[in-house]
């Protein structure tokens, strides 16, 4: 059945990008677009598989975002990615507004699951809420502690915050749970784009050494996957 091969094929997806085979990603989600133009879960997935691709598929990846929200406006993976893509394009206002609906509405919600629980904490992150961003994301990691994205999410919290050392031992759990469970070089790499992000838009958060360490470890990271060529060499600069 068609809905049971694309949901299949979303999963296997969603799979490939935490790996970090992002183009195979959206190849597959336009597999499923083409069968079916009406799933809003696939258009999401192939925003997250363009803005993954590089800042030149930006535009690409704000549309199917913008188009997963016309088909289901209570979609908030959808509401974030746009959120996301916009701040990045330098909508930060409409970005804002964005993550704030999406924090309204997630805690909203009667019950919130893990992944609920990390677009709540990335949207309180992006509006500087950083002690409700930082509970939030410690209640997603005390029902699930290896969610690896979660995990550096934390750290990116921390680092803002100016708890380095707290930050660092998060990164290294990340990056451990990396490591053994394979596969999640995407993860990886999303993790050190966002620290990569806040380095640019947060001065003092340039003077920080454990920002640097961080970032370091992150390029330095030589798990599984990487052998597909997805992870940078240790000393990269």
């Amino acid at each position: 059945m068609l809905g049971v091969e694309g949901t299949s094929d979303l999963d296997r997806a969603s799979a490939l990008s935490d790996a970090g085979d992002h183009l195979a990603a959206l190849a597959l989600v336009d597999r499923v677009l083409a069968l079916d133009p009406g799933r809003a879960e696939a258009h999401v997935a192939r925003g997250w598989a363009l803005e993954s691709l590089g800042p030149e598929h930006l535009t690409q990846a704000r549309d199917a975002y913008a188009e997963a929200v016309r088909l289901d406006p209570d979609a908030l993976w959808a509401k974030e990615g746009l959120a996301n893509v916009l701040r990045r394009l330098g909508r930060s206002r409409e970005a804002d507004a964005l993550a704030a609906e999406v924090v309204t509405l997630a805690l909203g919600l009667p019950e919130r699951d893990t992944e609920i629980l990390e677009l709540q904490g990335w949207c309180e992150y992006e509006l500087g809420r950083l002690a409700d961003a930082e509970r939030t994301f410690r209640r997603a990691l005390d029902a699930d502690p290896d969610l690896v994205a979660v995990r550096f999410d934390l750290g990116l919290v921390l680092l803002c915050a100016g708890r380095a050392q707290e930050a660092l031992a998060a990164y290294a759990h990340g990056l451990a749970d990396a490591q053994r469970l394979g596969d999640v070089a995407g993860l990886v790499r999303t993790a050190l784009e966002d620290l990569e992000e806040a380095l640019s838009r947060r001065a003092p958060l340039r003077a920080e050494p454990a920002a640097r360490a961080a970032r370091e470890r992150l390029l330095g990271f030589d798990g599984p996957a990487s052998s597909r060529g997805n992870a940078v060499p240790m000393g990269a600069p």
